[in-house]
C-alpha cells in the first residue's frame, strides 16, 4: 500500500499530521501538541479529495478548533507502506 503523510501547523501551535492513501483519502490523523510532545488523536478528513487541489479538516483536541488546509496532489510523496497486521 502506498501512503503519503502530510503536515500542518493548527492556530494554538499544535502540529496537525495525516497519513493519506493513494485516493487522498486520511487513513489516521494526529495532533502533536507543542510544548510537551504529546500526541492525541485528532479526527481529520478530505474535502474533494478526487481535484488537483483538496482540502483536510483536522478538530484539535487541544484548542477545540476545526482546521482546514489546502494541499497539491502532485505535491504528495508516496512510500510503500505494509499494511498493519490486525490486532488479536
Amino acid at each position: 500500500m502506498r501512503q503519503a503523510q502530510i503536515r500542518t501547523v493548527c492556530e494554538c501551535q499544535a502540529d496537525l499530521v495525516a497519513t493519506l492513501d493513494e485516493q487522498r483519502l486520511v487513513l489516521e490523523a494526529a495532533a502533536i501538541h507543542p510544548s510537551d510532545g504529546t500526541r492525541e488523536v485528532a479526527p481529520a478528513h478530505t474535502i474533494h479529495p478526487e481535484r488537483p487541489r483538496f482540502d483536510v479538516g483536522w478538530l484539535c483536541p487541544y484548542c477545540g478548533r476545526n482546521t482546514l488546509r489546502s494541499f497539491y496532489a502532485d505535491a504528495l510523496a508516496y512510500r510503500d507502506v505494509e499494511p498493519k497486521a490486525p490486532s488479536a
